[in-house]
């Protein structure tokens, strides 16, 4: 079959009439951004001083930019501009807001990322704990607003179908390279292929609002202890203490405990203390949990030693 009758799922509009301008990495929440942006990371591109793997979302210049305070946005850039002669910038967040994208960052060159709204829904459900039916809603509604804005401007944009990028990977390195005029070396080439796969597990990992750290410390007489918090959320964690792998209660992990509130700022310790009609026993398994993970604590599980 020739090459020219198979759809992957790029399309370039416009032309670039500047000889240097930033790159915005655009798309939906959960939608492929970090994909792109880590590809682009890869071939050499600088996608921001506080941009890391697996995510590679400025932070520094998003916050500026939600701010509104357009004075530091504009420092910001022109500081990337005067040390890099590519840079770029991906923030989901902004295709909500892109005629001020356009305005404040001077006709940047766009990707555009678009991703089946189900499995945007079905990932903001895992990752989020959101609904299905309002998340593909809100995705679809985010779509709309970037085909119109694409049909009232002449934008120097390459459209980029999720789907079909992960299954022609060294087509989307291909057309990035041409598109931006990039000029990698073969190392830097190989690793922008090799990091567009879907499903990343660090990927997945890091984006969880889900996701929590701590510890199962100690059992002490009938007491279980350690501590909890969540990495994204700032509510207080939940946790499961399970013995024999079966739940015997939770436990809100909002104690004091002088070295933690120094670290954290929050107290985040939990102290279980074991119901009078459970036994345990040499040999038993004790673990601790933080409800929707989907790890254990660390130092978990424990085994009881008598």
């Amino acid at each position: 079959m020739s090459e020219k009758l198979i759809n992957k799922g790029i399309s370039i509009i416009g032309e670039s009439t500047k000889t240097k301008r930033p790159i915005v990495v655009i798309g939906t929440a959960r939608g492929g951004t970090s994909m792109i942006a880590g590809t682009l990371a890869k071939l050499g591109v600088f996608m921001g001083d506080r941009a890391v793997s697996p995510v590679y979302e400025d932070v520094r210049l998003s916050e500026a930019f939600e701010k509104k305070d357009f004075n530091l946005v504009k420092s910001i850039m022109d500081e990337y501009s005067s040390k890099y002669e590519k840079w770029g910038w991906k923030r989901p967040s902004s295709i909500d807001y892109l005629d001020v994208v356009e305005k404040t960052m001077d006709s940047p060159s766009y990707v555009f990322i678009f991703k089946d709204i189900l499995s945007i829904a079905q990932r903001n459900s895992i990752s989020m704990l959101s609904e299905i039916l309002p998340s593909m809603q809100n995705a679809l509604r985010q779509y709309e607003n970037v085909l119109k804005f694409l049909k009232k401007g002449k934008y120097h944009a390459m459209l980029v179908s999720y789907d079909k990028a992960v299954s022609y990977p060294e087509d989307l390195v291909t057309s990035l390279i041409s598109f931006y005029k990039l000029s990698p070396n073969q190392n830097q080439i190989a690793e922008g292929i090799s990091f567009i796969k879907p499903n990343s597990d660090a990927y997945l990992d890091a984006t969880r609002i889900t996701k929590a750290h701590g510890c199962l410390d100690g059992i002490q007489c009938q007491r279980i202890f350690g501590w909890a918090r969540y990495i994204h959320a700032k509510k207080t964690a939940t946790v499961e203490i399970f013995l024999n792998n079966k739940v015997i209660g939770t436990v809100m992990a909002n104690q004091s405990r002088e070295d933690l509130d120094k670290k954290f700022g929050t107290p985040c310790a939990y102290f279980f203390d074991l119901p009078k009609n459970i036994e345990i026993n040499s040999g038993d398994m004790i673990r601790a949990r933080v409800t929707d993970e989907v790890r254990d604590l660390e130092n978990s599980p424990m085994k009881i030693a008598k």
